[in-house]
């Protein structure tokens, strides 16, 4: 099976190791090699590169797309062509990847799932190289679907020891999990981006007061959604910060980084539903105009 990984931040670094016996090439704007860490664990990585330019979709079987928001229309020009063979795993965070991909994909090509693999990129002070960290090993959720060469991927995974950390379930299952990550995206990220600390931090200080009006408003819209929410979403939200206390959320790394940030695919996706719905969800407005004030300064 012929891999693509399209991204090449934390995340695409990371799957780039996690399959290397499946030699999967990067497509992105950054190649070359890089320190993988975990745990005690330290390996320099050189995967296959490849700038978006120089890589075509009939390359591949398929891709797992870990870019972040910012770079969708690149991914979205790349997909234009694509043939029906071609599957595409999007492992993105926060939603709408089906409205910005369907087309140039049909349904039946695209599965959007889930991660809680927690992945940080640093500077490798002994090496000089970047350092892809992993904070966390989570596992991956992706829809069953009836494309043939999902059966050659559950092989491929149970095949590299990976069946327990990847599950496949139904849509209606997954959509729940989707909004659970999307909830707890939108209130660590954010906050965590605007006080500048970790996700261990969070709870520690007074923005944390914030978490309740946001889960409250996402819940309301989920709600209004047909979205079945468990009732102990406050306390996995709590206990996700506690689990990856040292790490720093992909929004405050692009904050920090001068870069753009995937707001408006979190926060920016829960305000748009609850404006459809005649709702308000004033407490994620407040704080997409806040990070986007970042942004622009």
């Amino acid at each position: 099976m012929r891999v693509g990984i399209l991204g090449t931040g934390a995340m695409g670094r990371y799957y780039a190791k996690l399959f290397a016996s499946l030699n999967p090439v990067m497509v992105g704007r950054q190649g070359g090699s890089y320190v993988l860490s975990q745990g005690q664990t330290r390996t320099i990585i050189t995967p296959r590169f490849l700038p978006w330019e120089k890589a075509h979709p009939s390359m591949f079987d398929l891709v797992i797309l870990v870019v972040k928001w910012p770079a969708m229309p690149i991914v979205q020009t790349f997909l234009q062509k694509a043939d029906s063979h071609l599957l595409v795993i999007s492992l993105m965070n926060g939603m709408g990847q089906e409205e910005a991909l369907i087309p140039p994909l049909s349904p039946e090509q695209l599965m959007v799932g889930t991660t809680t693999d927690a992945i940080s990129l640093f500077n490798d002070e002994e090496t000089g190289l970047p350092q892809v960290r992993v904070m966390a090993v989570g596992r991956c959720v992706v829809p069953l679907i009836p494309h043939p060469l999902v059966p050659f991927w559950q092989q491929q995974l149970q095949e590299l020891g990976l069946s327990d950390s990847w599950k496949f379930l139904s849509h209606a299952a997954l959509h729940q999990e989707r909004w659970v990550k999307l909830i707890q995206n939108s209130i660590i990220n954010p906050l965590t981006a605007l006080a500048n600390v970790t996700n261990g931090e969070l709870p520690q200080i007074p923005l944390w007061t914030l978490s309740q009006p946001l889960l409250q408003e996402a819940r309301d819209v989920a709600q209004a959604l047909g979205v079945a929410l468990p009732s102990d979403l406050a306390s996995r939200v709590l206990q996700l910060c506690q689990k990856t206390a040292s790490n720093t959320s992909s929004m405050l790394q692009d904050t920090k980084r001068h870069r753009m940030t995937e707001i408006d695919a979190i926060n920016g996706y829960i305000i748009h539903k609850a404006h459809t719905r005649g709702l308000q969800a004033p407490t994620h407005e407040a704080l997409t105009y806040l990070i986007h004030a970042i942004e622009s300064s």
